[in-house]
Formats: C-alpha cells, structure tokens, sequence
C-alpha cells in the first residue's frame, strides 16, 4: 500500500475543495508540520543531530567508558549546547543549532512561517462566511450569504489531491460563487521566482482531478510583509524568463497548455499591516459575536508579535 493509500485509510479524505475540515484538523496539521519537520524542535536536522551524537560517542576519550558514563558525558554536553544557544531576548536573531524546548518554541513562534501557515489555516477556518465575503470583495465579487470551505496544506489536502509538483499554504473555496482564492503567505521574503506559475499549474490539476469546476474564477492573494511591486504581466514575464533559463528543469511550467491559467488568474497582494487593519474594521463595522471577536482578536495579537512585524 503505497503512502497515499496509507494515510486516507487511516485519517480520510476529500473528493472536492467544497467538503468541509474541521477546525481541528488544524491542529493536527501542526503536529503534523512538527512531526515532519524534526529541525524545529531539535534545532538542527535529525541527521546532523544524529550524526553529531554518533562523534561525540566515537571520540578517543570516550574509549574504554561504560555504557553510562557514555550517556552521561554526552548529556552533558548536549546541556551545555542547549543552555548556550537558548535566547532570553524575544526577537534575538540567533534561530540554530541545537536548543532546549523553550528556544524550539521561541523560534516557531516568533520567526516560523510554517508556524504562521499553520496558525493562518485555524483562523481562516473559524472565521464566519461574512468575514470571508467581506475580505475577499476587496479583490474579487462575491456572492452574498455564500458558503466557504478552507484548505491547509496538510496530508488530507495532498494525499486527496495527490500534487506533487508544489506546496500551497493555504486555499478558500465558495462553491456557490465558483471562486478559489489561493492565499500564499509571506514573512518579510518575496515570492519565489516560479510561484505564481506553479499555483496556476496546481489549479489545472485540481481542475483535471475533479476538485473544482473548469470556469471557476481564480484569484492568487499574496500577504506579506510588503505588496507586489508589480503588476500581473510583469510578474509573469518575469517568471517565464527565469524558467526558460532553465527548460528541462522547469518544462512543466513552460507548457502552451498552461497559458491559458495564467490567463485566467488574477494577482492580488496585502501586507500583514492591511490584514491587521481589515481585521480591525470588520470588528468596527459588524455585529460578531463574542467567539468571532476573540478568534479575530486573537489572531492579531499573534501577528503583532511576530519577528517579522518588529524588523
């Protein structure tokens, strides 16, 4: 039984990006991130970790000790590590080697944009539909009253899905207003060179899979630390020009077919300070209840402690 197989058999599925995830599939996606991202809590990557401990335990001075001297010599050494590199300073620059929980957290926390992604697709999936439909008609029509459905990148997503060919953060789907949004989120970095090209390619897929319809409206929403400085055709000249340096590497994106999605895509950005605002406003503007104001509320403390918000 191969992965895919595996893991629908063991936590489900999705046939379509209209079917619903819990909440708290989010935290599982969490886990999930942490499970198989073993550098962020170790602070440095399993192997090295692994590698580093098989050294000190091979060392001409280790020869001739016993078995819990081994050990104890060796947790020693990993205190002395752990204590050097721990930073008492919330926003201190130092994020590796290896560190004690306490460091692990401070780095995921405060400077993780996969911890970001992850906290991202809990709120997104708590927020009413008119928060949604209220955010989103800043960038695109919405039908009012309409339902949404929001995806993590989370085994669910990919072994449904099966793509292979690239990570998204985070997708909302209105089935209703036949309209997916792609949320792609930055810290204070820029886009990846490909990326708009890759997230037209995954819509062909999805399209081809089944998980959404051919004419759904498609609008790719960039937030980050700063906006897009360019405009759609720009940004995509830009892209083709650096994977035609590239042909064989980058062939699946240089398909006529995919032409077409990149056509169709619409480019919108914001920065983390905008998300924070809208946020604001809405809680102005609307009656919501007390949960949604906590939940929104919450969320921007959250930001407003990130690293990248005091850069």
């Amino acid at each position: 039984m191969k992965a895919p197989e595996k893991f629908r058999k063991v936590f489900g599925s999705i046939t379509h990006l209209k079917d619903e995830i819990s909440w708290t599939t989010g935290l599982s996606n969490m886990v999930e991130f942490v499970t198989w991202s073993p550098q962020s809590i170790l602070g440095i990557k399993k192997k090295q970790f692994v590698n580093q401990i098989i050294d000190w335990a091979l060392h001409d001075d280790m020869q001739g000790k016993e078995l819990i001297e081994i050990q104890n010599e060796i947790g020693n050494k990993l205190n002395h590590i752990m204590s050097e590199t721990e930073q008492l300073d919330r926003y201190a620059k130092q994020t590796t080697g290896i560190c004690n929980a306490r460091e692990a957290l401070r780095r995921l926390k405060y400077f993780s944009e996969d911890y970001v992604n992850k906290e991202f697709d809990i709120f997104l999936n708590l927020c009413s539909d008119n928060y949604l439909n209220k955010f989103y008609e800043q960038y695109t029509p919405v039908i009012a009253d309409s339902c949404w459905s929001t995806h993590g990148n989370s085994g669910v997503f990919a072994y449904s899905t099966e793509l292979k060919a690239m990570q998204m953060d985070n997708l909302a789907y209105n089935h209703q207003a036949n309209l997916l949004v792609a949320n792609e989120l930055k810290l204070n970095g820029s886009k990846n060179a490909d990326q708009i090209l890759k997230y037209c390619l995954m819509y062909e897929a999805l399209v081809d899979k089944g998980f959404i319809n051919k004419d759904a409206k498609y609008v790719l929403l960039f937030i980050g630390g700063s906006s897009l400085k360019h405009d759609k055709q720009t940004l995509i000249e830009h892209e083709l020009a650096y994977c035609r340096r590239k042909p064989e590497k980058y062939q699946h994106l240089l398909r006529s077919e995919l032409l077409d999605v990149v056509n169709h895509i619409e480019i919108a950005s914001m920065t983390w300070a905008e998300f924070i605002e809208f946020n604001d406003n809405y809680l102005r503007d609307n009656m919501v209840c007390q949960v949604e104001e906590k939940l929104i509320k919450g969320f921007n403390q959250s930001l407003q402690s990130k690293s990248f918000m005091h850069a």
